[in-house]
């Protein structure tokens, strides 16, 4: 998240402050950290980080999307006493594919598979030294998996195409949304890795469960938006009590977004009013299957019909991102098969969907438990 002034002391915790100053070092303005809150569980979470950095250890985030999981690692690179070389990031869920995550991961020998033309560095050899950040490690394939395994017992890789390991020195912290014992339960994780990874852990409350300090944010970066374009706009007191009671489904990522597009919004006027944002907002678990849960359906709907994606996109990978929750998707669900008079079938062209995608469509409602009733 980009920062482009100072926290008030109210706002920043010595930790949070301290990493702020080594990022702005190390990174300078084009990439400098900024924590703010006052929670109590923040604040714990913040010292998990302090003391995690001092060892070599692998390290487990857990949080909900857009809680700042990778600043907390990018934080824990600055925090090592002796600064490590590199920090690496990865997006696990890009990769669907074994052995394209393999050859990424631990690199590849040329000729080893069809386009490997030359021989290839993976991002443990590309970090020895440093860090590989793993985001979303829960996506990796099961073979990958094993991979990763060898390299946090015997710290050794094996490229793809290679027989002979070699010696790596990069220290792994991991990140996931997702809830790994119920992987490792379902058989999609493996319990020997999710027992090297869990020792050490900092879980990232979202942010409905950190008191104020969605208002401290808001603040913040409604500063930040105003100094980069030399107009200053605040959130009014109507603003302020409408957010009051909103529940962040995108936690600080999306107040973020809504910050931005709300000060765009607001036009000429020195103040920021709930007209501003309130078509930006998303229907929350308390709006039920209600108007709250209705219009979030037809605007869900309306968007697939206007050809800006599909199920897959617009509820699948939410929902897998915990962006939508079991029932938000349950009522778009039933809003299409309403117009479908209850038809699964008939319901796959409001999705965006072929017939030929409807067995794999069936498995994932029933697989989440996500059919509603009718």
């Amino acid at each position: 998240m980009e920062a482009l002034l100072s926290p008030s002391t109210a706002e920043e915790l010595d930790v949070a402050r301290q990493i702020r100053l080594l990022s702005l070092q190390q990174w300078g303005d084009r990439r400098p950290i900024t924590l703010i809150g006052k929670d109590p569980q923040f604040s714990a979470s913040l010292e998990l980080v302090r003391r995690f950095a001092e060892g070599e250890s692998p390290i487990l985030l857990l949080g909900e999307t857009g809680t700042g999981k990778e600043l907390l690692a990018r934080a824990i690179y600055l925090l090592r006493p002796k600064r490590a070389r590199a920090f690496i990031a990865v997006n696990c869920a890009q990769y669907g594919d074994s052995q394209l995550i393999a050859s990424e991961l631990f690199g590849h020998k040329r000729g080893s598979f069809t386009g490997a033309v030359i021989d290839h560095r993976g991002v443990f050899e590309e970090a020895d030294g440093g860090i590989v950040f793993l985001d979303e490690v829960g996506e990796l394939t099961l073979s990958a998996q094993a991979m990763l395994l060898r390299v946090l017992s015997e710290k050794e890789i094996v490229p793809v195409g290679e027989t002979r390991p070699r010696p790596i020195n990069a220290r792994i912290i991991a990140a996931t949304n997702r809830d790994l014992r119920a992987l490792v339960a379902e058989g999609r994780f493996r319990e020997d890795l999710f027992f090297r990874l869990r020792h050490l852990q900092v879980r990232v409350n979202p942010l409905r469960r950190r008191g104020k300090d969605w208002e401290l944010m808001l603040h913040f970066f409604a500063r930040c938006v105003s100094a980069r374009w030399g107009v200053e706009r605040r959130f009014s007191a109507r603003s302020i009590e409408r957010l009051a009671s909103y529940r962040w489904p995108g936690n600080a990522r999306e107040l973020l977004s809504l910050v931005e597009a709300s000060y765009y919004m607001a036009y000429d006027s020195p103040t920021i009013d709930p007209d501003a944002f309130e078509e930006f907002l998303e229907a929350t678990p308390e709006s039920g299957p209600g108007q709250g849960g209705h219009e979030l359906a037809e605007r869900i709907l309306g968007r697939i019909a206007d050809g800006e994606g599909t199920f897959w996109e617009l509820i699948h990978d939410r929902f897998l991102e915990r962006e939508l929750n079991r029932q938000q998707v349950q009522t778009v669900i039933a809003e299409a098969l309403r117009r479908s008079h209850w038809c699964y079938k008939d319901s796959l062209p409001h999705f965006g969907l072929a017939q030929g995608e409807y067995l794999r469509f069936m498995d994932f409602l029933r697989h989440h438990a996500l059919k509603p009733k009718r």
